[in-house]
Order: C-alpha cells, then sequence, then structure tokens
C-alpha cells in the first residue's frame, strides 16, 4: 500500500512539471493476493502490486492524455511529455468545460485490516472447507479466493485533492457433479463475513439437484432470478442507459421518455456511491463527490449519472461518475447500483408459479440491441423447473433474448432482502435482491 501522504507527494511532483498548462492526475494502486483451486487441488497462489498513473494536461479547450505504472522522476517526467505532445495534435473539444473545481467528498470507511492482512494459509484453509465437502461426496470444486486493498488519489492544478483506500473480499466455488454444476459467491469488505462452509453448503446442494437435466423448449417462462443473474440483467441498464452521455446523444431510452413510466411500479434503482451495503468510494475518477441518484422510482425514469463534461452540456453538477480517462474517454457510468427489495422470499416466489424456471447466473452476457436494451446469453451452474409450486427437475441451459425494459415490466415479486453481487463480467458489483419475471422470453437450448 503506497498510503494517502505518499500518494499525494508523487501528484503534487507530477503537477509540478506541467509547466504552462493546467493539469489533473489520478493514482490507482491495487495489492492484489489470490489463491486459485481447481479439480480440489490448489493450483496457485499470487500477490501483486500494480499502480497507474494517468496525468491530463489542458491548454484552453485542447487536452492530452497519457499513463504510466512506473513512479520514478523519469517516467512522471515522460508521462507529462507525452500527455503535452498529444495535446498538440488532438485538436480542441469544443465541449470542454474545464477542469472541475474541489467540492466538500464525504466520509466512507471502505478499510478493514482483517482483509488487508488475510495470508496465504487463511484463504487455502477457507478453500480446503469447499474441497472437503466436494470430496466427502465424490464430487470436484474448483474456484477463487481474492483479497485486494484499492487506493484511489486524484489532483488537479485547480485544488482538487482527494485520497481513499478500501478492501474488498471475493470467494467464489463452482462444484461439478459429472456434467451438473453449482454455484456460490461471497463478496464483502469484511473478509470476516465470509462463511466458507455456507459457501460449500450452497454450491452443493445446485450441484446435487436432480442428477439428470431435461431437455426444455425455447419459450416464455414465469422466471425466478437468483441475486447472481439479476446482476447481469441490471448491468444492461447501467452500461447502456443510465449515463447522461448516452441520453444526451440519443443512445439511451432516457432520451425519450425521461419522466414517463417505463417500468413497474414496484421497480426503484438507484445508485450510491456512499452507502456503505455497497462496495463504497466517495469520490470519481475526476476527483468529484459521489452523489445519491435515482434512474427508476415507482417505474418512472427520473434521472442520470453525470461526469463534468457531460453535466456542462445539461447546466448541472456533476455527480460524481467519472470513468477512468485512460488512452479513450469513456461516457459517466454508475458505480453502485441498487434495485429497492420488496416484501416476498425466494421461496414464496417458488410456491407461486403454476411452471417456470428458477435461474441462477449467466454465461458470457451480452446486448445487440442498445437502444431497447435487448440483451442475450446463457444460463450456467444451476437451472430448474418449477412444476406446482415446487422445484421438479434441472434443465438443460437456456438462450435468453429479452428487453430489459420490458422485463423490468413484469416484475412479479422481490425478494425484502437483497446481497452485494457482481455480474459476469464483473463490471459493476450492485446490491441485488432476488426478483420473479413473468414471461421472459428464453430463445434457444443448449446440449448440456
Amino acid at each position: 500500500m503506497i498510503g494517502k501522504d505518499d500518494a499525494l507527494k508523487v501528484l503534487e511532483k507530477v503537477l509540478s512539471f506541467c509547466k504552462n498548462s493546467e493539469a489533473s492526475v489520478t493514482l490507482t494502486a491495487s495489492d492484489l493476493s489470490l489463491t486459485r483451486y481447481y479439480d480440489n487441488h490448489i493450483h496457485q497462489n499470487l500477490r501483486r502490486h500494480n499502480e497507474t498513473l494517468t496525468v491530463r494536461v489542458v491548454k484552453g479547450k485542447s487536452t492530452g492524455i497519457a499513463t504510466t505504472n512506473l513512479l520514478d522522476d523519469g517516467s512522471l517526467r515522460w508521462a507529462v511529455q507525452s500527455a503535452q505532445e498529444n495535446m498538440e495534435v488532438s485538436g480542441e473539444e469544443e465541449d470542454f468545460p474545464g477542469l472541475p473545481k474541489p467540492e466538500p467528498i464525504g466520509a466512507v470507511n471502505g478499510y478493514v485490516p482483517a482483509t488487508a492482512n488475510l495470508k496465504p494459509r487463511d484463504r487455502a484453509e477457507a478453500c480446503a472447507v469447499v474441497i472437503g465437502a466436494a470430496k466427502a461426496k465424490g464430487l470436484q470444486a474448483s474456484g477463487t479466493y481474492s483479497s485486494v486493498v484499492t487506493e484511489l488519489a486524484v489532483a488537479s492544478s485547480t485544488g482538487v485533492r482527494a485520497y481513499n483506500v478500501s478492501t474488498e473480499a471475493f470467494f467464489r466455488t463452482i462444484i461439478q457433479n459429472g456434467d451438473n454444476t453449482g454455484y456460490a459467491d461471497r463478496l464483502t469488505r469484511d473478509v470476516r463475513e465470509i462463511d466458507a462452509g455456507s459457501v460449500a453448503e450452497e454450491a452443493l446442494a445446485r450441484a446435487t439437484m436432480y442428477p439428470e437435466a431435461i431437455d426444455l423448449p425455447p419459450g416464455r417462462y414465469d422466471t425466478i432470478f437468483e441475486e447472481y443473474a439479476l446482476a447481469d440483467l441490471i448491468r444492461f441498464l447501467g452500461m447502456l442507459a443510465f449515463g447522461a452521455d448516452a441520453k444526451q446523444q440519443g443512445r439511451s431510452f432516457m432520451a425519450r421518455r425521461m419522466g414517463e413510466k417505463v417500468m413497474g411500479d414496484n421497480v426503484t434503482i438507484w445508485d450510491d456511491g456512499l452507502d456503505p451495503a455497497s462496495l463504497a468510494v466517495p469520490f470519481d475518477e475526476e476527483g468529484m463527490p459521489k452523489k445519491k441518484v435515482v434512474f427508476i422510482e415507482d417505474g418512472v425514469a427520473k434521472g442520470v449519472v453525470y461526469d463534468s463534461r457531460t453535466a456542462a452540456k445539461d447546466g448541472v453538477k456533476s455527480t460524481g461518475h467519472a470513468a477512468a480517462r485512460r488512452g479513450a474517454r469513456f461516457g459517466p457510468r454508475p458505480s453502485h447500483m441498487f434495485l429497492k427489495p420488496g416484501d416476498s422470499t425466494r421461496d414464496q416466489m417458488v410456491r407461486s408459479t403454476k411452471r417456470g424456471l428458477l435461474v441462477t447466473r449467466f454465461h458470457y452476457t451480452h446486448c445487440p440491441e442498445p437502444m431497447n436494451v435487448v440483451a442475450t446469453g446463457t444460463t450456467r451452474d444451476g437451472t430448474f423447473l418449477i412444476e406446482d409450486g415446487r422445484i421438479a427437475a434441472r434443465v438443460k441451459n437456456l438462450r435468453f433474448t429479452e428487453s430489459m425494459i420490458e422485463a423490468f415490466s413484469r416484475i412479479e415479486a422481490i425478494s425484502k432482502t437483497a446481497r452485494i453481487t457482481r455480474d459476469w463480467w464483473s463490471t459493476f458489483d450492485s446490491v441485488l435482491p432476488c426478483v420473479k419475471i413473468q414471461d421472459f422470453s428464453f430463445t434457444g437450448s443448449t446440449m448440456f
């Protein structure tokens, strides 16, 4: 870990190298420790430290960016020189509002010493619990256990100074039972909240429930989505619809339907970078404080997230959602999404289903039609048929193709509990319940 004082010293040094131009400097650093196991054996332990410094120089409406992962004086000077050379050939950006000025930043305590100090032996013992449980059933367990300390520091010639350090632990497993698999994970700031035994129990239950998977024809089914699966569905909304640039450029349904009913009455989705239930970080890559933004309230389209550029275009303030600028400009995007819980439970959803499906998670999801957020992907690691209010069979994996706008308009029930989880791509860390959606469209089947 670099530490606040040393991180800000590096940024001050870079700013001192930026002669005759304004500048903004961002430093991210991570200390990752990971144990990987496969087929009931730990086969890899690693520890990786990485630093990425991005400098952005500004003169008028011209900007240039360069990045380095070396923090010696020579490398820092090279980064500044490269950014200045890039600025000279990049031309002016008409919509560039200038570097933002500092604003008060809320406090978030995201650093847990127990996570930061997790040892290889600790990770190995947790993996051994899952491996032992799988072996006892004659099955195979694979997965990873990681812990990471992440630092983010931002400084600019306009006076921005910001630093945050946080921890994260992520333990997951896939247990294989012949052609069947079962999945479980835990994501948390505090490693002491991870119970390896419960992870093993959850994955084993999915892997051993009904030994033979049956074929099920494509069609529309009332479907219950575990939190793992819902994370992928809500990801598309965050990536494609809830950013101000997508609205301003007309690439999002939010551009033409703001203030209109777009989803069900029971759907409220927001982003909150200060809520400790998520992996909160209080500011963005411009050093701007994160603000709570409600995207959908009781089904009505309400708002989008902004960085300084898109905020200036709409005459509003940044909501603290600038994305990393490393060689390409990305628009603002959500960082910590929430879906409002309801008053149901997963078991109640199952009992209320005459004929439908229970989906654990997805694999390799994509969005071929962004305007209506039509997404596709395949189920994995536990897809089950529900008949007459009970789980009746395991089914072979299915491909879905569905508009997320329409799907979220047909949410019949939402669980009263929510948990932090992440999508298959690890794009977002979201706090989500499980949900039941009527008539969800499955358009293809698989052989496994």
